[in-house]
C-alpha cells in the first residue's frame, strides 16, 4: 500500500491550480489521478512561471504523479473515452465556469447516470448561482471579491494589498481535498456518491473570518478588537536581518522588552487589558523596542529569544527556506530529476502517515499527452487509436 488513498481513482477535468492542486493532494495520499487536458496546448499553467519545455515549476507541483491523456471532450468519440473511464473511477474534479460542464456533457448529472457513487466536485470563482455565476475568474478578482485584499491593511496601511501568491486557488484546493475525503468516508459508510460544489469565494471567506473580521463575526461585543489579531504585526529589524514575534500575553510582552532593554514596568502596561486601554503607551513600548533590536545580531536575538522561551521566527527569504536547519531536520525538501525539466527540488507531502505511508508513485509530472494511448487503451478504444488521433480527437 502506498499512502491511505491507494486505489482511490481520480479523473481530472481541470486546468490553472485550485481543481489541479485539489487532485494533487489526493495523488500525495496514494490516489492514482488521469488528467485529461485539451488540445494543443492544454492546462495553462504548464506555460506560466518558470517553465522547461511544458513543464512550469507550479505545473509540477500541482500534477506531480499524474497520468495526462489528451481528449477532446466536444467530440462524441473524445466523450465516449471519458464515459468509459467512469465505471472504474472514484472521483471527477472539474473547474469549468458555469454551464461549460453541462454543454459537454460531463456535468454531475451526466456522470452519475454512469456511475452512480460517484464522488464529484464542482469548483467554481464564484458559485453556481448568483450575478457574478458567469465571470471568468482568477484568484485577483477572489482575494478582492472575499475581503482578502482588504485585511491587508493596517494601523499605518489603508491602502488593500493583494497577498504575493495565489493564496485563494490554494486554500479552496485544500479545501475541495479535505471535502472529498470526507465525501468517500460517508460513501464507505453507506451514503453513496455525491455532489460537492465548492466556490473559490466561499473558501476564501471562510478561511479569512476565522480570525481576520472579528468585528463582523461579533457585532454586539463588548470590546471590539483590531479586524485581525493579527493586524499589529510587524518585522523587527535587526542588525543583520528580521524576526518575527507574537505578543499577544503578558509574559511575551514583558520577556520581549525586557531582551531589548525597555522598561515595560509601568501599571497601566501589566496586563493585557490595561494595554488594550493605553494603545498610546503599548505603541510606544513597541517603537522603544524596534529601535533597540537594531543593535542585535540575529544570532543574539535568537539566543535571547529561546531563554525566555518566547515564540519567534527568523524571516527568511523563499531563497534561504531550503537551508534552513529546522526545514533539513524535518527532510521537507526531496530531489529527483524530471525526464525532460531536469533536477527538481520539491516540497514532499506534508502529512506523515505511520500506518499508511506515503510515497509518491512518481515525482513528476507528465508532459503533455504523455499517456494518452494507454488511457485510451485502458477505456477500451485501443484498437481506434490512430483513427482518434488522425481525426484529432486525441494527442
Amino acid at each position: 500500500m502506498t499512502g491511505p488513498l491507494d486505489g482511490i481513482k481520480v479523473i481530472e477535468l481541470s486546468v490553472a491550480i485550485t481543481g489541479p492542486l485539489a487532485a494533487g493532494l489526493l495523488v500525495d495520499q496514494g490516489a492514482e489521478c488521469i488528467k485529461i487536458e485539451q488540445g494543443p496546448t492544454g492546462d495553462i499553467m504548464r506555460r506560466l512561471g518558470t517553465t522547461v519545455g511544458d513543464i512550469s515549476s507550479c505545473f509540477q507541483v500541482c500534477n506531480r504523479g499524474k497520468r495526462s491523456a489528451v481528449i477532446d471532450l466536444q467530440h462524441p468519440d473524445g466523450l465516449k473515452i471519458f464515459q468509459n473511464l467512469l465505471p472504474d473511477a472514484d472521483i471527477v474534479i472539474q473547474n469549468f465556469r458555469s454551464g461549460v460542464a453541462e454543454r459537454l456533457g460531463v456535468a454531475y448529472k451526466d456522470v452519475a447516470s454512469i456511475k452512480s457513487d460517484i464522488i464529484y466536485a464542482d469548483l467554481s470563482g464564484f458559485g453556481p448561482q448568483g450575478p457574478y455565476s458567469h465571470r471568468r475568474v482568477y484568484d485577483t478578482a477572489i482575494q478582492a471579491a472575499s475581503g482578502l485584499a482588504g485585511n491587508q491593511t493596517g494601523m499605518n496601511d489603508d491602502h488593500p494589498k493583494f497577498l504575493r501568491q495565489l493564496i485563494a486557488d490554494k486554500l479552496t484546493a485544500h479545501a475541495a481535498c479535505q471535502a472529498i475525503t470526507a465525501a468517500l468516508f460517508a460513501r464507505e459508510r453507506g451514503a453513496g456518491g455525491q455532489h460537492i460544489e465548492i466556490s473559490m469565494l466561499d473558501a476564501a471567506i471562510a478561511f479569512l473570518f476565522v480570525d481576520g473580521a472579528d468585528h463582523e463575526i461579533l457585532p454586539e461585543a463588548d470590546r471590539v478588537w483590531l479586524q485581525s489579531m493579527s493586524a499589529s504585526n510587524t518585522p523587527i529589524e535587526l542588525a543583520d536581518g528580521h524576526i518575527a514575534v507574537a505578543i499577544p500575553d503578558d509574559f511575551e510582552f514583558h520577556g520581549l522588552a525586557e531582551i531589548f532593554g525597555v522598561d515595560s514596568s509601568d501599571p497601566d502596561l501589566k496586563r493585557l487589558s490595561d494595554r488594550l486601554k493605553n494603545l498610546p503607551k503599548t505603541k510606544g513600548i513597541r517603537q522603544k523596542i524596534q529601535e533597540n533590536a537594531t543593535s542585535f545580531t540575529v544570532d543574539e536575538a535568537t539566543i535571547a529569544l529561546e531563554s525566555k522561551q518566547i515564540p519567534f521566527g527568523v524571516i527568511r527569504d523563499v531563497e534561504e527556506v531550503a537551508d534552513d536547519p529546522q526545514v533539513i531536520a524535518n527532510q521537507t525538501f526531496v530531489e529527483h530529476q524530471h525526464p525532460t525539466a531536469g533536477r527538481v527540488m520539491q516540497p514532499r507531502p506534508p502529512a506523515r502517515f505511520h500506518g499508511t505511508p506515503t510515497e509518491l508513485r512518481e515525482p513528476s509530472a507528465p508532459n503533455l499527452g504523455q499517456h494518452t494511448d494507454e488511457v485510451v487503451i485502458e477505456a477500451g478504444c485501443g484498437d481506434e487509436i490512430n483513427e482518434l488521433r488522425a481525426a484529432g480527437i486525441i494527442a
